[in-house]
């Protein structure tokens, strides 16, 4: 199956459930949203980290200094302490929803805002999510560090504290101290490894990073959601949409088009029963011509499936008998033995292959549905019946046509059923006639 023929299945038979799927949910977030005010949001950035190795292109480690800022912002600890020191009255949960953190390039610098109906408490809470946000960024990747140079610090203040008085001990005359003497050097040989620990650390300190506020918070101009909201909904009903119909169509298929009807049958598209006179004048002469060919002497119109109105099968059949047939009501004596028509007795209905060809001139009545159509004065030629199927009497020797009027979209059991029609019956299938709207018998 081509992609122009699935297209072509969903949009021609639902394209009614298509439209109401994607106007509907337009129509309703348009309504629910009409009126309300669109929050401010306020807008500050960050120095998450100052390495080098966290900017570089292509790394991830950008989009994961990206998910620990926003970790860090929206924590409940932190949130809620922001919250009591602004003094705004705010539920954590739904300021946590209105925060959002995106990453600026490849730098590590990324942008916090945050929406709020009030513009001031906006800015607020962004300038002071931000510096509780480096804050913690900075005790998180600085934290053990210094908590190890302030030991390392205690500990080389209480050593030097005790190396004054060993000093003098070791340095008494006449008699100087010897454990004294052993105990300073002791000291000081401990003093100057942590003296090393700490300028390590401080080395692991400085390239640690450190996280910083870029730019306090501002504003930004405001932007009405409505149209992009009602946009989404249309295109996620839509979505929907398209898989109702995709789900429905595999479970009762039907064919687009009627010329891809006349493919799938085998036979010609012989041309539009309501497109005006000329598209109907050549109709007619394409019956006539798939009549000759097949060599039948009635034609029978078949619906794909069910039965057809009356007034396609009197269209087609005036294609067919010519541009001289009308609608008429029977006038008396057209059937009167003797007279000038080459009635067979029967209301003036000629005989399955054509007139009599007594005269040079006839006047027969044919019935076609439930229409009856008579032929003013013209030379008598072969003419071919046109009837609706369920006109057809089973038990004549007649050989009929089969000539199937589809709409826009046929359904693929009633191309079966026709099938059936025409393996059971032995009839040819002379053509396709298409009508530009769906019929209903």
């Amino acid at each position: 199956m081509e992609i122009d023929e699935v297209a072509a299945r969903v949009v021609r038979s639902y394209w009614a459930l298509l439209l109401v799927m994607t106007l509907l949910p337009l129509v309703l977030v348009g309504l629910a949203m009409n009126g309300r005010e669109p929050p401010y949001t306020a807008a500050t950035r960050l120095q998450a980290s100052s390495r080098a190795t966290d900017a570089a292109p292509g790394d991830a480690g950008v989009s994961i200094v990206v998910s620990q800022v926003k970790a860090f912002a929206t924590s409940e600890n932190l949130l809620s302490g922001v919250l009591r020191q602004q003094h705004a009255d705010r539920s954590t949960v739904k300021t946590a929803k209105a925060i959002g953190v995106t990453g600026l390039g490849t730098s590590t610098v990324v942008e916090l805002s945050v929406k709020d109906r009030d513009p001031g408490v906006a800015r607020r809470l962004a300038d002071a999510l931000g510096a509780a946000v480096v804050k913690e960024i900075n005790e998180s990747n600085q934290g053990s560090i210094r908590q190890q140079m302030d030991d390392i610090d205690k500990r080389v203040r209480t050593l030097e504290k005790r190396l004054g008085p060993l000093s003098r001990r070791a340095g008494a005359q006449p008699n100087p101290d010897i454990g004294a003497a052993n105990e300073r050097e002791r000291v000081q040989a401990e003093l100057t490894d942590l003296r090393s620990n700490r300028s390590d650390l401080q080395t692991q300190l400085s390239s640690a990073g450190t996280a910083s506020v870029v730019q306090p918070a501002v504003l930004a101009p405001r932007t009405n959601p409505v149209v992009m909201t009602a946009a989404i909904a249309g295109l996620v009903g839509l979505v929907g949409g398209i898989l109702i119909a995709v789900v429905t169509e595999t479970a009762r298929p039907t064919i687009p088009g009627q010329r891809r009807v006349a493919r799938r049958l085998g036979v010609p598209l012989l041309g539009w029963a309501d497109r005006g006179p000329e598209q109907l004048a050549d109709l007619g002469r394409r019956v006539r011509l798939a009549v000759k060919k097949e060599e039948v002497g009635r034609v029978a119109l078949v619906g794909a499936p069910g039965p057809l109105p009356a007034g396609v099968v009197s269209s087609v059949a005036s294609a067919v008998y010519g541009d001289g047939t009308k609608v008429v009501t029977a006038r008396p004596g057209d059937d009167a033995p003797g007279g000038e028509g080459d009635g067979d007795g029967r209301g003036g209905t000629p005989p399955a292959g054509g007139g009599s060809g007594k005269g040079k001139s006839s006047t027969s009545v044919v019935r076609a549905g439930t229409a009856v159509m008579a032929k003013k004065a013209v030379p008598a030629l072969r003419l071919c019946q046109v009837h609706a199927f369920e006109e057809i009497d089973p038990g004549s020797d007649d050989l009929v046509g089969v000539v199937v009027v589809v709409g826009p979209v046929t359904r693929a059991a009633g191309l079966e059923t026709v099938r059936d029609l025409v393996a059971a019956s032995g009839w040819p299938l002379l053509g396709v006639v298409a009508a530009s709207r769906k019929i209903k018998g």
